[in-house]
């Protein structure tokens, strides 16, 4: 039995064990979670990342989604100019609608999460829309943490800290009758400065993050994967920062970019039981590439989720969609000539719908006698016929074999099949983005 410790202002210690937890729908909890995107974009040096969450804009654009109901917060703690460079790749109506926040230290990586998360949950009230946190490079903000804590612990930065112990390090694995590893990282050690350090960078702001009911994006480099049982091992490479990052996003999309041209592959997609290899994206929109793709696995049932069925049991109300295309549509008849010319006469007023010319009875072709007819012929032929009489055929078959039966109908004229109109699909749009 697990008791908590009576602290001041608290009669007796806290028995856990017998403390109720409140409980939720599996419902309620997707509306408390949202269904939001929680992707990772990696890859090398100009592969295209910072183009990859930039993209998500053109693709709201072009759904013609209004300004109002759009805001990204980007993090940004590299070079400014990789920002810039790409300003005309933001539609002009959304340029107001980007946030950067440019970080040099991890003081400034959790003010500027925090603010941001308070302007998303703010645009969230506003509009009922989601927005989009964006982290650049997860590399630097592990690099960023791990000088904060030497700041904390020694009253150096990191660099100048692992300067001074160098030399440390050197007497201290030879003593230890050890070989030198090429690293002053051995200046950091076991469980006195790592964990610590992962408590800052992980419970203190990256686990708050992946947990927040709003778009979350970010970017990496990538460093050597060596481990055979990864799944990225058979690139070589993986996302760089703090090895664990790849388990906090829901999509991992890999950006490469190879004799002039830009390619993307899936290597993590939650909710999909398939994932898409290497794509050509060459002057594409990669987001609106991924998106089409994901409703082509759709169709064919590959997805694994069905998260967009508990919002609506929850109560949240999508956008309206067509789930499946109608085989027919009612269109409006268009008018003739001539009821053109009436209608110009007749005031506004008393104008009445077109109604469409009802379509003149064809009459049924002659039908010669055959030898196959057991009822008079002519006969049939003369009267009007009937959709749901049927006449017996004799055929000059075995003895024992049965007759078929057909109508009158299907002897005077052949069924015709009836022309299917072609409907372009409706290529609805997902609000999750």
């Amino acid at each position: 039995m697990i008791k908590q410790k009576s602290i001041e202002g608290q009669p007796k210690a806290r028995d856990l064990w017998k403390e109720d937890a409140p409980t939720i729908t599996m419902q309620q909890f997707a509306k408390d979670t949202a269904n939001v995107e929680k992707i990772l974009w990696m890859g090398e040096s100009n592969s295209g990342k910072t183009k990859g969450y930039l993209d998500i804009l053109g693709y709201f654009k072009a759904k013609n989604v209004p300004p109002e109901d759009i805001m990204m917060c980007i993090i940004f703690p590299d070079r400014s100019t990789g920002l810039t460079k790409l300003y005309n790749v933001i539609p002009k109506e959304y340029v107001t609608r980007v946030f950067p926040y440019t970080v040099n230290c991890y003081e400034d990586l959790v003010v500027t999460t925090g603010t941001a998360q308070r302007k998303l949950d703010e645009h969230f009230k506003k509009t009922g829309k989601y927005g989009w946190l964006v982290i650049e490079l997860m590399e630097e903000a592990w690099r960023m943490t791990q000088d904060y804590y030497s700041r904390q612990a020694f009253g150096e930065s990191l660099a100048d800290y692992l300067a001074l112990q160098r030399e440390a390090v050197k007497e201290k694995m030879k003593k230890l009758g050890k070989e030198e590893k090429d690293t002053a990282y051995q200046a950091l050690g076991g469980w006195q400065d790592w964990s610590i350090i992962k408590f800052f960078h992980n419970f203190n702001w990256i686990d708050k993050i992946k947990k927040m009911p709003f778009n979350v994006g970010a970017t990496s480099e990538v460093k050597a994967e060596r481990n055979k049982d990864s799944i990225f091992f058979s690139v070589g490479v993986c996302p760089a920062g703090e090895k664990d990052n790849v388990h906090r996003f829901d999509t991992v999309i890999y950006k490469s970019h190879k004799e002039n041209k830009f390619y993307q592959q899936c290597f993590k997609w939650t909710g999909m039981s398939r994932l898409y290899s290497e794509t050509d994206i060459t002057d594409k929109n990669s987001w609106s590439m991924h998106k089409m793709i994901q409703k082509k696995f759709e169709s064919k049932g590959y997805r694994s989720s069905a998260i967009e069925e508990l919002e609506e049991e929850a109560g949240i109300i999508p956008p309206k969609k067509i789930d499946k295309v109608p085989d027919k549509i009612d269109l409006e008849p268009v008018p003739t000539t001539e009821q053109k010319t009436t209608l110009q006469q007749i005031p506004e007023a008393k104008k009445e719908p077109i109604k469409a010319p009802e379509p003149k009875p064809t009459p049924a072709p002659p039908v010669k006698p055959t030898e196959s007819l057991k009822v008079e012929t002519k006969e049939a032929v003369k009267e009007p016929v009937k959709p749901v009489a049927t006449s017996q055929t004799i055929s000059k078959t075995p003895e024992g074999e049965k007759t078929e039966q057909i109508s009158k109908e299907e002897i005077t004229e052949p069924p015709k099949k009836k022309e299917e109109k072609k409907v372009e699909p409706v290529d609805d749009f997902d609000w999750s983005v």
